[in-house]
């Protein structure tokens, strides 16, 4: 029986560029017929006879369906490996069709114009955009195909357009996307109240959970810590909404005069309003911020906007300004708008601000008084550099200085403070 070998193989299954025959070594000229080559040819596909590997085509087909508007996007097929995971994904699990031979593969529920910027990025590097809330779209989709360049790309981009204009679009979309950890609305904030005094074991146990939790109770904005060196997608993200809430600190006063904070959500909201280093002349403003807020929520949870409603929705936020920095008359005209303190709370204010010591305070009532009078910072702190805007030159030397001299200060505070709560701990214990 004659065996028929592949056309161009020789005995040994090696290629014969002479179309050598195998009677006698003897060689005669043979017309090749054509091949017909398929137009693509499927991922590890094998010529079996063989046993060589045919190299895929180096283009696919997406196929992007929104009801019943079918649009194609030819695209290189390595760009898209290498640089979306979500999209590789789909190109490996084979196309939709089933078909061996198809190059086809399906998006659904996706913005076609974007999807294609997203896949000219992926071969390119380059996109094209309109504005930053165009970038912002662009960052969603790129955060759902897990496109880690365009995500750093976007990033780069929208930092670049931050100003008092944008910032706020800016933050209410990054603060879905970061892993902001949101805390009980009603677990921060002391209540001033003239409640008797514990004993003085309760209050020594009193005295070591404030020392230990101060921070965070008062101070806390649950920010993600922000990497200086931004290496990866995540760090880039985190680094963006440092640098969007260090603008509304550098700009607090016209940032919270603005009448889109009112549509904030309450954890947006409080994360702006704990920034210790609002850059404000007037704590009025802050004031302000809030009660206009409170008035929107209480419309938007179909709530009378009276004074005790007004306190509900606002919750510990009533206690962020710092009221003894402002003057006795502003103190006075804020009131006269809402009064976010009881009628309990108000006159230990007033009684700072005049001048005159109050008595018999409780230690919540003391240290939520050393608050409403703690000066806040000269400078906001510096941005993570993810720009020509967030350049440091760009920044006044003094406030590059003050920033070095308060982590100076902190680091040493953190050691001093370790042993001092070190020793209250041990003290409350063998109390």
């Amino acid at each position: 029986m004659k065996m028929v070998l592949p056309f161009g193989l020789s005995s040994d299954g090696q290629h014969n560029p002479n179309n050598e025959s195998l009677n006698g070594g003897s060689s005669h000229p043979v017309t090749k017929p054509p091949i017909a080559r398929p137009s693509f040819y499927m991922r590890a596909h094998t010529n079996v006879s063989a046993g060589i590997p045919i190299i895929p085509s180096p283009y696919i087909d997406f196929i992007v369906v929104n009801g019943d508007d079918r649009y194609m996007i030819r695209c290189e097929r390595k760009a898209v490996l290498e640089n979306s995971v979500e999209l590789a994904k789909l190109i490996h699990a084979g196309p939709n069709s089933g078909r061996k031979g198809d190059n086809h593969f399906q998006v659904s529920n996706v913005d076609k114009h974007d999807f294609e910027l997203i896949i000219r990025f992926l071969e390119t590097k380059f996109v094209k955009y309109r504005d930053h809330l165009h970038i912002l779209k662009i960052l969603e989709l790129a955060d759902r195909f897990n496109c880690p360049d365009l995500i750093i790309h976007c990033t780069r981009e929208l930092d670049l357009q931050l100003t008092s204009a944008t910032v706020i679009d800016v933050f209410r979309c990054l603060w879905f996307y970061q892993a902001v950890q949101v805390s009980n609305q009603y677990q921060l904030g002391a209540v001033i109240t003239t409640q008797e005094s514990a004993s003085k074991k309760n209050k020594r146990k009193a005295q070591v959970i404030a020392t230990t939790n101060s921070n965070f109770n008062l101070n806390s904005t649950n920010v993600p810590a922000p990497n200086p060196n931004p290496f990866t997608a995540e760090d880039y993200g985190v680094a963006l909404l440092n640098n969007a809430l260090q603008l509304i600190d550098m700009h607090a006063e016209l940032v919270l005069a603005k009448e889109e904070l009112t549509e904030l959500r309450f954890e947006e909201l409080e994360m702006i309003a704990k920034r210790d280093a609002l850059q404000l002349s007037s704590e009025r403003t802050l004031f302000n911020c809030l009660a206009d807020w409170s008035t929107a929520e209480c419309r938007r949870k179909n709530l009378e906007a009276n004074t005790e409603n007004r306190r509900k929705v606002l919750g510990p936020l009533c206690y962020m300004p710092r009221y003894a920095l402002m003057s006795a008359h502003e103190f006075r005209t804020a009131c006269d708008r809402v009064e976010l303190l009881n009628p309990t709370e108000i006159p230990l204010v007033n009684d700072m601000i005049e001048g005159r010591k109050s008595k018999n305070l409780t230690l919540e009532q003391s240290e939520l008084l050393e608050k409403f009078r703690t000066p806040r910072p000269e400078f906001a702190k510096m941005p993570i550099h993810l720009s020509d805007r967030s350049n440091p030159k760009n920044y006044p030397k003094k406030m590059r200085s003050a920033e070095k001299s308060a982590a100076n200060n902190q680091e040493a505070g953190c050691l001093e403070n370790f042993g001092w709560n070190c020793l209250a701990v041990f003290a409350c214990i063998f109390d």
